[in-house]
């Protein structure tokens, strides 16, 4: 290989290295973003699944009014989108199109079979701390996953 040839390959590969490294960057990023993405969903469902399994808590309380225990699902699940308490929204309502009847803890009497519970999941999604040549910003996901209560089914 001649003298002027391994110039130019080196300022080639100086020229297409940044890119290069860009694209790489980039890919894992998106990863990161979908794995957050997931997380947050997955914990809306889960949380909104344990709120209605039959049964009760130690101290006697339905799972769909443990609003510790919901949370608590949630954040386990959504370890990835950084999901805290405050991001962690239970409320119940009638159905589509119907008022809320509260958020959770909510008085018992008020909620009846066919009511519906809604849980909201917030996640954070923050771009390494080595990406800043790619200017992604720092931005919310949020799911929210409703399922219906059913209350005293006798099953003959």
């Amino acid at each position: 290989m001649k003298r002027k040839e391994r110039g130019q390959n080196i300022v080639e590969f100086a020229l297409t290295f940044p890119v290069l490294l860009a694209v790489i960057v980039g890919l894992f990023e998106f990863g990161r973003v979908v794995w957050v993405l997931s997380s947050v969903y997955t914990a809306s469902r889960e949380a909104s699944r344990y709120a209605l399994t039959f049964g009760t808590t130690g101290g006697g309380t339905p799972h769909y009014l443990d609003c510790a225990g919901i949370r608590e699902v949630a954040k386990s699940f959504g370890g990835p989108g950084q999901v805290a308490d405050a991001d962690v929204t239970i409320s119940y309502d009638g159905g589509p199109g119907t008022p809320s009847i509260g958020t959770c803890p909510v008085n018992p009497n008020d909620l009846a079979s066919g009511d519906r519970i809604v849980v909201q999941v917030v996640g954070h999604f923050t771009p390494a701390a080595f990406v800043p040549l790619l200017d992604i910003p720092t931005f919310d996901i949020t799911s929210v996953n409703r399922r219906t209560l059913l209350q005293e089914v006798i099953v003959e």
